[in-house]
């Protein structure tokens, strides 16, 4: 019997331009030293392209994948089905939750990676939770072995799905992002706080702002510059009622340009709910911000000491620790070191080799 090669699906780099499940695959499949193959002919991912981890895909510009977006898919979709019907074995590890997999995979085992339990902890935030919530039971459940990212996800995945804990392994991410170097390159205010990524109901950004509001009362040089899509209306209604138009900033940007925006900024805060990991804390972290974190999920395991923590459902607790951080230049300095000696914990090194660990178990189950 040949050695089994992994196997990988296009799904999340069809769902994802940019985002960190395809970031995730990207950073672990590059550092992998075994064989593999991705199921993927066309992408726009931004990720992919410069991973080159993708042998026969080939790169779309965005025009022309807007235009063209469900032929691409539908050929991404029959190479997925023919290879997943190959005679040559395999481990799959399909790259999110799509059923359809299971019809075709045969006695081939499969490892599932579970990024957090949003749905299961929070469904008032989400339209259609109930299905998603199936969906991801099933393949769960009757995966070969599954990892968690955080000791919290894995607590979840237990309490809500009952699943034995010798069933899953735990591996954190790491981060690729770098401290910038040469001189600075963007226009920015001397003093801001530093939102990062998607601004959905439970990333709680409305009360962030309302707590920036308060503090901009008796601050009236700081500014909230926030990365990702643009402001919704809902959203500038928001920032017009508060009165904070002129101090609230919005960047769309790269790496680059957000390793300058942790950098230079007084502080990163990350109001969330609820996450399954929490990449922008290691990035904070690498560009020497401080941080000021909720206190709930798995924000304390993965922050450690190297975080100021709030009641995220409270805008005085957010208020009170933001200003307490930017108030006191020793605290900040204190987080600062103790942020990069948190970072050492974490490396997507690490990771891939667990990951590695991770399929010879499946594999060594499989091949008795």
């Amino acid at each position: 019997m040949n050695q089994p090669y992994i196997l990988y699906d296009s799904l999340i780099f069809d769902l994802q331009k940019f985002g960190g499940i395809s970031r995730y695959f990207c950073e672990i499949i590059s550092r992998l030293n075994v064989k593999y193959d991705i199921s993927l002919y066309y992408t726009e991912n931004y990720y992919l392209a410069q991973s080159k981890i993708c042998k026969h895909h080939l790169h779309i510009p965005g025009f022309l994948f807007k235009h063209f977006r469900y032929k691409f898919y539908r050929k991404n979709q029959k190479l997925t089905k023919k290879l997943l019907l190959s005679s040559s074995p395999y481990l799959f590890h399909p790259t999110y939750y799509d059923l359809t997999f299971l019809k075709y995979i045969g006695d081939n085992p499969f490892v599932i990676t579970v990024h957090d339990m949003t749905y299961e902890r929070l469904p008032e935030y989400f339209s259609g939770a109930e299905g998603t919530i199936q969906l991801k039971k099933e393949i769960i459940t009757k995966a070969n072995r599954i990892i968690a990212i955080s000791e919290n996800t894995k607590k979840d995945i237990v309490e809500i799905l009952n699943i034995a804990p010798t069933k899953i392994d735990v591996i954190h991410h790491g981060t690729s992002i770098q401290p910038p170097l040469g001189r600075q390159k963007l226009l920015l205010p001397n003093k801001y706080l530093l939102f990062v990524g998607d601004r959905t109901s439970y990333k709680n950004f409305q009360r962030l702002l309302e707590a920036f509001a308060n503090i901009y009362k008796n601050i009236k040089d700081l500014y909230l510059i926030c990365t990702g899509k643009p402001f919704s209306p809902e959203e500038l209604q928001q920032i017009h009622k508060l009165h904070v138009e002129n101090q609230t900033l919005q960047f769309s940007v790269n790496d680059e340009d957000l390793s300058e925006l942790y950098s230079r900024a007084l502080l990163f805060v990350y109001p969330s709910l609820y996450e399954g990991f929490g990449i922008p804390i290691l990035e904070a972290y690498a560009c020497n911000c401080p941080v000021a974190l909720s206190n709930t999920s798995c924000f304390p395991e993965i922050a450690g000491n190297a975080g100021a923590y709030f009641d995220p459902y409270s805008v005085e607790a957010i208020t009170d620790t933001i200003t307490a951080v930017i108030n006191n230049k020793e605290e900040r300095s204190r987080l600062i070191i103790a942020g990069k000696e948190r970072l050492k914990l974490y490396s997507w090194e690490e990771a891939a080799q667990k990951t590695e660990m991770v399929y010879q178990k499946v594999l060594n189950d499989f091949l008795k």
